[in-house]
């Protein structure tokens, strides 16, 4: 982030004004609530703010080269300051210190004079202090010394009058859950590049987020099965030790996951493996057969050693298949709960993890009050998954936590199919879950990202990703989701100048709402003009708000344009955000366009104007250039051609063969060129009697 240089701050307020943007809170991070993501267990703001000066001094006090960088991550933000680090103690005052209790005296006295005390149990925890005279950040561990300096990223600012403050601010802060995780879908088409699997590892990191879990079917790269890797669409070791090494700086641990009984379609349409499926070219592999436990074994005996992390995530959900083929006789005898726990007992033993923290699907305990769970391995860990918005989860965490099984909750962060999130029901989704999880003793949250549609641009989820963070980091058991609008411009895009972004994000997420559900990508990739396309434009044109909920959608879309320069961090998110908000116009603006065709056509039929209604009427329907098809070509081909370049930035190119979707849009282009013929043969053509 480069903050405005001081020359240009008078004229960047009034072009602001200009804008309409509210000048509440202009110039400092006023108020008793901070705007700060995750919100801190214990912080009390204080009176006058640090001024940091044009060559400013930090002093490492620890020496540890893990400190030296995580101060990088916050001299980075300020280039326009000439930064003096120094690796070592230094006096205090007029300072920025980042210590380690014990090795900076006069830090000590500071952080002691203020009332406060680092946590020496959790190796999370830090407690920071900020006036006039200095700042002073403390923690035992590195861990804890890039956390306290990840809110002191947020906790610097530009005055009014262009100087660069630390908000004056006593804070003492560490986690309510030990393991705070994102799991990304890397096998349903978006497979990220190595240089954006970083920047997100970078982002997550600033909110607070310790994990990163890959889900993966058959991307991880298999020496003894090479069959069931795509070409291009392979995640190799290589990779993988890449971003476990980065990962390191930044304190995220990467976790993989890798399907181990459902979802394992794409090994079993290959050759040579009919004999371990449960029934041919099917979805799960069988328990009844002794060589999936070879392949199993085989398999993650390839892909766990290229990760350092003591989890291992094998999957094992939605087995539906089970006892539908060569597992019949086993579930007959053992039920289906039955040959599921046998499963994972074998699948927990394999030597490839048997030393390990086995991760699996736990849909095996939903709605099921009285299940034993004490079958279950002692290395299994359950991870309680549910994305729907819900009051409670009480259908589904008493029985985990009654059998002393440890487990996380994950919920959605956004998901597959949709063309734009529905925030809204994933805050829910996120503060209600986490709450019951904390309130049941969960230890930790894995947030999910799935792409079962391969259309997903992870960049247009991190208003949902950064909710999670909070929600599993800070202490009360419901994270309030107005407090965290209240913060989310200042906290991930450095705008002090109003809500646009929270503001706008919802407004286009909840223009679907009067349909009665989300609007789904194949709305938007439809032909207007055949039987499923007709029956999305009449489901949007019946909730009688077409065109307000369309003008609303494009109007917070030009609020997000005419915006964007305010976003001084994290601003490449929105370009993803943006196109989103595009496309889901387009699927409003297709049933506008819709009804003005119905309407010419009719006209068309009942012309009683001597001709003229029908020329007037083919006018508007075919002109190539300013016609409605035409209309609808052009939005079609702006979509295509930018969801192309947004798409090679996060993705590896294998992946973008998942446009070849939206290619029937070019059917418009074939209906707008018939148009055309039948204009210049119209006389040839009888009128069909209007629908």
């Amino acid at each position: 982030m480069n903050f405005l240089s001081r020359s240009f701050c008078g004229l960047f307020l009034l072009v602001c004004a200009a804008m309409g943007v509210g000048a509440q809170g202009v110039g400092s991070l006023a108020g008793e609530k901070l705007p700060v993501v995750p919100y801190p267990a214990e912080i009390v703001a204080g009176n006058e703010d640090f001024c940091v000066a044009d060559r400013q001094c930090v002093n490492v006090s620890s020496k540890e080269a893990e400190d030296v960088f995580a101060v990088s991550t916050f001299t980075s933000d300020f280039k326009n300051v000439n930064w003096n680090v120094k690796n070592g103690k230094g006096k205090c005052k007029g300072n920025i210190t980042i210590a380690r209790p014990g090795n900076d005296r006069n830090a000590d006295e500071i952080i002691k004079n203020a009332g406060l005390k680092p946590d020496a149990s959790n190796k999370e925890a830090y407690v920071l202090f900020a006036d006039r005279d200095g700042v002073v950040i403390e923690a035992y561990t590195a861990a804890g010394v890039f956390y306290g300096i990840q809110t002191l990223r947020q906790l610097t600012y530009e005055d009014a009058s262009g100087n660069l403050k630390v908000r004056a601010v006593k804070i003492s802060d560490a986690p309510a859950l030990k393991y705070r995780w994102l799991m990304d879908d890397w096998n349903r088409g978006p497979i990220p590049n190595v240089e954006y699997v970083k920047k997100q590892i970078r982002i997550l990191s600033e909110y607070k987020i310790n994990g990163y879990c890959i889900y993966g079917e058959n991307i991880f790269e298999s020496k003894k099965y090479p069959q069931i890797n795509m070409r291009g669409a392979v995640v190799t070791p290589e990779e993988v030790k890449e971003l476990v090494e980065y990962g390191k700086k930044y304190h995220v641990e990467l976790v993989p996951q890798q399907e181990c009984l459902g979802h394992m379609h794409y090994t079993l349409r290959e050759g040579g493996f009919d004999d371990i499926a449960e029934r041919p070219r099917g979805q799960i592999v069988s328990p009844a057969v002794e060589r999936t436990y070879t392949f199993l074994n085989d398999y993650l005996g390839e892909i766990v050693p290229s990760f350092e992390s003591d989890f291992v995530h094998v999957g094992c959900d939605e087995a539906f298949e089970l006892g539908l083929g060569k597992s019949k006789d086993m579930v007959r005898e053992l039920g289906l709960d039955g040959t599921f726990f046998k499963h994972l007992q074998r699948v927990c033993g394999l030597p490839a993890i048997k030393d390990k923290k086995v991760l699996f699907w736990a849909d095996v305990a939903e709605n099921k009050k009285d299940i034993d769970l004490s079958v279950l391995p002692d290395n299994a860990v359950a991870v309680a998954w549910d994305y729907l918005a819900r009051g409670n989860y009480e259908y589904y965490l008493p029985q985990i936590a009654r059998n002393k099984v440890p487990f996380f909750v994950a919920p959605g962060a956004f998901w597959a199919t949709r063309i734009f999130p529905d925030f809204n029901s994933h805050f829910v989704n996120i503060r209600n879950f986490v709450r019951d999880g904390k309130k049941y003793g969960a230890e930790g949250m894995l947030c999910c990202n799935w792409d079962d549609m391969g259309e997903d641009l992870f960049d247009v989820g991190w208003y949902g990703v950064a909710f999670g963070a909070a929600c599993a980091w800070q202490k009360e058991q419901e994270t309030s989701i107005d407090d965290y609008k209240n913060a989310f411009d200042w906290a991930f895009y450095r705008n002090l100048y109003g809500h646009v972004f929270s503001q706008s994000i919802d407004s286009i997420a909840d223009a679907q709402r009067p349909l009665g559900s989300i609007v789904q990508v194949d709305w938007a990739y439809s032909v207007p003009f055949e039987e499923a396309g007709a029956s999305y434009q009449n489901a949007i044109q019946n909730t009688g708000r077409m065109e307000e909920l369309r003008s609303t959608i494009a109007n917070n879309y030009a609020a997000l344009r005419r915006s964007k320069s305010l976003a001084r961090h994290h601003a490449s998110t929105l370009d993803a955000v943006l196109f989103d908000a595009r496309r889901l116009g387009f699927v409003y603006a297709k049933a506008s366009l819709a009804a003005g065709l119905s309407k010419r056509y009719d006209d068309f039929c009942n012309d009683d104007d001597n001709g003229r209604a029908i020329n007037t009427a083919l006018y508007d329907i075919m002109m190539p250039q300013c016609g409605l098809v035409g209309s609808l070509r052009d939005f079609t081909m702006e979509l295509k051609d930018w969801h192309h370049d947004l798409w090679m930035n996060e993705n590896r190119r294998i992946s973008s063969a998942v446009l070849v979707r939206s290619s029937s849009v070019w059917q418009l282009d074939k209906i707008s060129s018939l148009f055309s013929v039948l204009m210049i043969n119209a006389s040839l053509y009888p009128v069909r009697t209007p629908r």
